[in-house]
């Protein structure tokens, strides 16, 4: 019988292999640029034209190679980065297994000039649809320069599912970007159908190189990341909640100086930001994670985009307390001078926080301090009770017992002075700072202050006694998981005993919550308990403090005087996280003062 399974030939074999490492130019272009970057190139020149596909050329000054070397490094796994299966455990490289080269060659039209110090000539070696043709001695600078012509010419059915010249360039564009990222020291040139599309200058700057991709705007909403623990390093930037892309494209992870997908890191990054940006809302995020080289193995992807962690969990817990360590650390400081969407934040429920300032609480009878105007309303800087700063912070201190806990810290008071203007349509205020005018949303601002001050409590959650018990009538059902969950609703601030088979008498309810509050907030925590796949109390407790803080929160339409807005406006200064209300959304905006001059064409 004739035998079924044959042997492939090598030049079948190698263009399997190729559709491993080269899927399409930007793969190309990235593998060319690691080889640049191992050989210890300070300035690295890439230039394509139509997407990549008719022409790539990557230029360094690194090290080059000897006229042998060139020869073997067209030759599949030949590689001077390991020498046996033992290094693998400690890749400090970016290539290591001899495939690029080779299998770049084998799909199109490839040309290597290389020279190395003390050599008179250049080697040049080129690859015809993987058939080497015969090396040549030419004139050249040191270092390597790498020319790639008519990419999958020979192999039309993977050229076929390549995008369009605009995508594939941006592909292109990306993951140069990213190396730049992960290479401050290194000067990047890009040029794309002869168009300078990046320039890096290779001091070592990692701000510099963000501004050069993503605009000089981004540099005054970074936040420096610097932590180290158990050996691990991080180091780069975060930017402000305020920072914010649809996708991921601004989210750069490297680790040991290589650029990396991982979803970890992810995971990690996400619930740092956990409450501080929309769900929709991805920030900027530069992370170079430097680790021990046998705590990791790189060898599980053909292209190397991906790692695999010794201890997965050990990485996400350090990640996740620098990300944490430094939005706390720097978010408070000249924050809202510095970010165009700032966010706010207010204190206890809206009536016993203005009663604590010894303030009429919003549409409660009195001296009024509005003049009646069609919608939009809006209340104006010269109504006479207007507070100054030292005046309102006075008043803050002035706070009854406030929730039994410690009052707000000052940092933010004097980074975010704001001399409210007016309230519009009886849900935003407008006021005025140093550096801009400041729309407030009312609602969202006080969410947040909520939020913060409720979720301070280390332990249970500060509670009162109802001198006059309520009664709650719920399910058989609902009443069992109150039962079984008992400590946890006790935890939250909630005191509740059975008295009967469908009723619960609630004698303790949060101090910051008012009375008619607690049983919405409770059937809302029934349900989130029932909906949940196996909630942790975390979960339970950071569901509820969302829930408390946005029914707690001043409403919109809720009329505000002067004393009220500026006491509002001085606690948004003194919290720790003012950037969005617990649900994401923005809390603060500003037009600065240049915008307004543009808007108005002064400039």
């Amino acid at each position: 019988m004739i035998a079924r399974i044959k042997v492939l030939d090598e030049n079948t074999a190698n263009k399997i292999a190729a559709g491993e490492v080269v899927e399409r130019p930007a793969a190309v272009v990235k593998e060319l640029v690691e080889n640049s970057i191992d050989a210890g190139s300070k300035s690295i020149e890439v230039e394509i034209a139509e997407g990549g596909t008719s022409y790539i050329r990557v230029t360094d000054d690194g090290i080059g190679m000897s006229r042998q070397d060139a020869e073997l490094s067209i030759l599949r796994h030949a590689t001077s980065k390991i020498k046996n299966a033992a290094d693998l455990t400690a890749i400090s490289t970016l290539g290591f297994r001899g495939e690029a080269l080779p299998s770049i060659g084998a799909v199109s039209k490839f040309t290597l000039t290389t020279r190395q110090m003390g050599d008179d000539l250049a080697a040049q070696v080129a690859l015809n649809g993987g058939i080497v043709e015969p090396i040549q001695e030419v004139g050249a600078g040191i270092g390597t320069s790498v020319v790639v012509e008519d990419l999958f010419f020979n192999t039309p059915a993977r050229r076929k599912f390549l995008k369009s010249v605009t995508a594939e360039s941006g592909h292109i564009s990306d993951i140069i970007g990213k190396l730049a990222l992960s290479n401050p020291n290194i000067a990047f040139k890009f040029i794309n159908n002869k168009k300078i599309v990046l320039l890096t200058t290779g001091n070592g700057k990692l701000q510099d190189v963000i501004a050069c991709m993503y605009g000089h705007k981004v540099a005054p909403d970074l936040i420096p990341v610097q932590y180290f623990q158990d050996e691990i390093t991080i180091a780069g930037f975060v930017g402000k909640p305020a920072l914010l892309k649809s996708g991921r494209q601004w989210q750069t992870f490297i680790v040991n100086k290589r650029v990396v997908n991982n979803r970890m890191l992810v995971k990690a990054l996400d619930n740092g930001y956990f409450s501080l940006v929309p769900k929709n809302g991805n920030p900027l995020v530069v992370l170079d994670v430097m680790i021990p080289l046998n705590s990791i193995d790189v060898n599980v992807h053909p292209q190397k985009k991906e790692v695999k962690f010794s201890d997965e969990q050990q990485i996400y817990r350090i990640v996740y307390k620098a990300i944490l360590e430094a939005l706390a650390n720097k978010l408070p400081d000249k924050d809202a001078k510095e970010g165009s969407i700032a966010a706010a934040t207010v204190a206890p429920t809206h009536n016993n926080f203005f009663h604590d300032q010894g303030i009429s609480s919003p549409n409660t009878a009195g001296k009024t301090y509005f003049h009646t105007l069609p919608k939009p309303q809006l209340l104006w800087q010269d109504n006479p009770d207007k507070l100054s700063f030292a005046e309102a912070r006075d008043i803050i201190r002035q706070e009854k017992d406030y929730g039994h806990q410690d009052p707000m810290p000052e940092t933010g008071a004097a980074s975010l002075q704001l001399v409210p203007l007016g309230q519009i349509d009886s849900c935003y205020i407008i006021a005025q700072g140093d550096d801009g005018l400041y729309i407030i949303d009312q609602h969202a601002a006080h969410e947040r202050i909520m939020y913060e001050r409720l979720g301070r409590a280390a332990g249970r959650i500060p509670s009162q006694q109802l001198l006059v018990p309520v009664f709650l009538e719920f399910s058989s059902s609902d009443c069992d998981i109150i039962a079984e969950h008992k400590p946890l609703f006790y935890d939250l601030g909630f005191t509740l005993e059975q008295t009967g088979p469908d009723t619960m008498r609630l004698e303790e309810t949060p101090a910051d919550i008012p009375v008619d509050e607690a049983e919405p907030i409770i059937r809302q925590v029934l349900s989130l308990m029932q909906n949940m796949h196996q909630p942790t109390p975390e979960t339970l407790r950071h569901s509820y403090l969302q829930i408390a803080a946005c029914r707690a929160a001043i409403k919109a339409g809720d009329l505000l005087n002067m004393r009220q807005m500026q006491a509002l406006l001085t606690e948004l200064g003194s919290i720790q996280f003012p950037y969005t209300c617990p649900h994401g959304r923005p809390t603060t905006i500003r037009v600065s003062f240049a915008e307004l001059a543009k808007m108005f064409k002064r400039t």
